[in-house]
């Protein structure tokens, strides 16, 4: 079965995501919007240390080639 990771990440506007960036910081929150290029834009986003936030932001931009992965909540895929 094929997935498209940009209709993934579609599918995922106004839900949970889990952020590691290529320089292993990680981020939470709900995704508002996104492009072709995946940068993304997130609302309510925590920095994740160990499992706890570490730093709050109202809403964050993060760039598409600085990001290692994304996680999207599973409630949002199915």
């Amino acid at each position: 079965m094929k997935i498209d990771p940009l209709k993934l990440l579609n599918q995922s506007k106004n839900n949970r995501v889990l952020i590691r960036l290529k320089d292993g910081k990680e981020y939470k929150g709900y995704l508002i919007e996104t492009d072709s290029y995946m940068n993304l834009v997130l609302s309510k986003a925590e920095e994740i240390k160990d499992d706890k936030p570490i730093a709050k932001f109202g809403e964050m931009f993060i760039r598409g080639n600085n990001i290692l992965f994304i996680k999207p909540d599973e409630s949002a895929i199915y």
